[in-house]
């Protein structure tokens, strides 16, 4: 990994009022490494519709989930969990009391002119931040204020770039970030990890 402790802190220190923050992560052999991998995985269609009435979303990509142990893309949530510790660690007023740690991972494949997912909020599951690890095509990321899309802001998501978005718990606040994805201009593939706090209250 390409970024620098400070570097992950500057774009943590942003997200309380901006939601989302890319930084560059990867270099390209390592997003080469994971296009790689991500051949080896099964996938299967996302449900094209979840929700219902004005909360619809509309969803037009491939999902691998759960991804198998053992997998590179274990092995660079383990390296992002370990960036991110260092990252808060150097931070007068870190917004995390303890690094979070990314169990819910998720490998997402968009074919080219796919259309994408329409704005919608992550479940309340999902606490404290979520990252995203672009490894491969070309489409555009954004943030809105609502539903509609409202006062949208696109983040850039090119390859090897690392997405930081805040979710409940984040600095304090209990809200969740709209945000939606379009002009997928050509087959894009990710990893997605969250703190998923199902996973714990199932653990004992």
């Amino acid at each position: 990994m390409i970024a620098a402790p400070r570097e992950i802190a500057q774009s943590l220190a942003r997200l309380a009022e901006e939601d989302a923050a890319s930084i560059d992560l990867l270099s390209p052999g390592g997003c080469a490494d994971l296009l790689a991998a991500s051949a080896e995985l099964s996938y299967r269609d996302a449900r094209p519709v979840i929700g219902t009435g004005e909360r619809e979303v509309h969803q037009d990509f491939e999902i691998c989930m759960p991804v198998p142990d053992g997998s590179l893309f274990h092995d660079c949530r383990d390296a992002l969990e370990r960036l991110l510790a260092r990252a808060l660690d150097v931070m007068p007023a870190p917004p995390l009391a303890v690094p979070p740690r990314l169990n819910d991972l998720v490998v997402q494949r968009y074919p080219a002119r796919s259309r994408g997912i329409t704005a919608h909020r992550d479940h309340l599951c999902y606490r404290d931040l979520v990252a995203i690890v672009t490894f491969a095509g070309q489409a555009r990321f954004f943030v809105s204020t609502d539903r509609s899309g409202e006062n949208a802001r696109e983040v850039p998501v090119p390859p090897g770039s690392l997405l930081l978005m805040r979710a409940p718990g984040f600095a304090g606040r209990d809200d969740r970030p709209f945000h939606f994805l379009s002009g997928v201009s050509e087959e894009r593939l990710c990893l997605g990890l969250r703190h998923d706090v199902r996973t714990e209250a199932g653990a004992g």
